[in-house]
Order: C-alpha cells, then sequence, then structure tokens
C-alpha cells in the first residue's frame, strides 16, 4: 500500500539522483520515457524539481499540451522496461504495452502512474526555460507516494534498489545505507 508523503519531504523521493520514468499526456494517450537528468530546486514547499528534456523528444509534445506529468521512481525490478522505455520512441509504438508497464490514473494530474513504480510524484509545470538543444522543465510537484515499506523519509537501500545511469545500458544500483561519524 502506498502512503502520502509530504510535499515538503517529496524531494526524498528522487533523491540521490535516480533514474526515473516520467510519464505524459492523458490516460487515454499516454507516453512514458526514461529520465537522468533531474534534480530538486527547492525543497520547501511548493517542491520543485527540475527535469532537462530535448526538444526533438514526443513525450515533450505531451508535456506541452497539458504542462503536467509523473515523476516515477522505479526500482531494480524494472531494469529491462527502464532501458527499453529510454530507447524507443513512443511516437511509433505504445510503449506501456510493448514494455509491459501498466499506466494507472492519477489523483490529480491527467498523466498516468505507473503502478510498478515505487514512488510517484503528480506534477505540474511551473516554468519552462528554452535552451539551444534542450529545455529546463521547473515542476511543482502537486501530490506524492511512495511504497510504505519502502521509503521512511527517504528510500530504504537494504529493501529498494534506486537505479542510477552510468551509460549506454550500464546501471548502478544503491543497496545500502552509510553514516558519516561526523568531525571529532
Amino acid at each position: 500500500m502506498k502512503k502520502e508523503v509530504k510535499l515538503s519531504k517529496s524531494k526524498w523521493l528522487v533523491e540521490p539522483g535516480c533514474v526515473v520514468l516520467v510519464t505524459s499526456g492523458t490516460m487515454e494517450k499516454a507516453n512514458v520515457m526514461t529520465f537522468s537528468w533531474q534534480t530538486p530546486v527547492n525543497t520547501a514547499d511548493p517542491c520543485l524539481i527540475l527535469l532537462v528534456i530535448s526538444h526533438a523528444r514526443y513525450s515533450y509534445e505531451l508535456i506541452k499540451q497539458n504542462r503536467q506529468l509523473v515523476i516515477n521512481v522505479p526500482g531494480e525490478q524494472l531494469l529491462e522496461q527502464v532501458h527499453f522505455v529510454g530507447v524507443v520512441t513512443g511516437r511509433e509504438i505504445d510503449k506501456f504495452k510493448e514494455s509491459g508497464l501498466t499506466p494507472v490514473p492519477a489523483k490529480i494530474v491527467e498523466p498516468p502512474l505507473i503502478i510498478e513504480c515505487a514512488g510517484h510524484l503528480e506534477c505540474r509545470v511551473a516554468e519552462i526555460f528554452e535552451m539551444q538543444t534542450h529545455d529546463l522543465l521547473i515542476c511543482e510537484v502537486v501530490r506524492a507516494l511512495a511504497e510504505e515499506d519502502l521509503f521512511d523519509g527517504k528510500w530504504i537501500p537494504e529493501k529498494f534498489h534506486t537505479l542510477h545511469y552510468l551509460r549506454g545500458n550500464k546501471y548502478g544500483l544503491m543497496t545500502r545505507t552509510i553514516q558519516a561519524e561526523g568531525r571529532k
């Protein structure tokens, strides 16, 4: 069962820099895209997440239509799906059908959640900064959810392994928590 996450704490769903699956469009015409260029830029209320997206992406066309998206947090068990939806375009295929990922309605925004993911950030695009080949999307988190047994204010890496993009078809995993002793 998923629990509501306070919006002021929702940045911890995407820290530290894990690969995410961004859904765009609507339930009737949805797409999913793999992102590794994302970061929280405001951790208070509202929580703001920065996404970097190419002008050429089909997902970007859909995002611009309703200025909404969902950031979904996959784990290790979704590695093949994460990689697949990151290397094909939704212009030509239904990525949900081909990858086996399941779209389900979000509560606040039009794009769907991905039920297999452990966390979700429903977002509205607050601002777009146009750049040369990629634009910067400032996304306001309007709802955040996480699997309660995997998230206790932060992901629990001993239970849930977030994916971290390295290059090509290589990914890293976060598998354990370590603690700094601090200065003595």
